[in-house]
């Protein structure tokens, strides 16, 4: 059952790819879909890490509703470049809640890969 977001992640990147190749996006574009990419990748990894442990934990419902994460951590950054919280001098400023945002999900996606080391350690043992 796992194997239909990576399946469906597969897919999206190719279709994104080979129809987007001629697509310009501007600054704002990229930094919302970082976040939603970070919070994407946290979901996956969050649902193998439930899959590949021996306890119950994995549900479809939760890691379906995970992806609800990249759009609110989008709306989120949108909302802290609305509201005037940057960071950063000149031209290089920098929403405060995307630098959040990709601290949050980052920790977390670490957190994920060391727990799937851990899980692939043991049952190599």
């Amino acid at each position: 059952m796992i194997l239909f977001p990576l399946l469906a992640l597969l897919i999206g990147f190719a279709l994104f790819y080979g129809l987007g190749r001629g697509f310009q996006a501007d600054e704002a574009f990229a930094r919302y879909t970082a976040i939603a990419v970070l919070a994407g990748l946290d979901t996956v990894l969050g649902g193998l890490r439930a899959h590949w442990s021996n306890s119950d934990d994995f549900d479809d419902v939760i890691l379906l509703s995970g992806f609800v994460n990249a759009l609110l951590a989008g709306a989120l950054v949108m909302l802290g470049e609305k509201l005037g919280l940057e960071a950063g001098l000149g031209q290089g400023q920098v929403s405060a809640m995307m630098l959040a945002a990709a601290v949050v999900f980052g920790t977390r996606i670490f957190n994920n890969l060391a727990a799937l080391r851990r899980l692939l350690i043991r049952k190599r043992r």
